[in-house]
């Protein structure tokens, strides 16, 4: 399969496939559990997202540091909303 290097703006609701994601670590989101895991990531353009990570544990903070390069295949992309104070956020 033939791949094609993505940003985060480039990327459409639900799976992306053939597509790779490429961004940065900018911190691990601490949480009360521990899967999945969750990193704070940003792309070329400046463009931030969350990053969730299936199937990790503990030690995957570890081998991951703020400042990686990390490359996703095939990710997928979940929009969500939020109302606080009478206002509706998505993200």
């Amino acid at each position: 399969m033939q791949y094609k290097v993505a940003r985060i703006g480039d990327l459409q609701s639900g799976l992306n496939s053939g597509a790779i994601l490429t961004c940065k670590i900018v911190m691990h989101l601490d949480k009360y559990a521990e899967v999945p895991l969750s990193c704070l990531i940003v792309d070329s353009q400046n463009s931030y997202a969350v990053a969730s990570f299936y199937g990790t544990n503990k030690q995957f903070t570890e081998k991951i540091q703020p400042g990686d390069l990390l490359y996703i295949k095939n990710p997928q992309l979940i929009f969500t909303s939020l109302e606080f104070k009478a206002r509706l956020y998505s993200y």
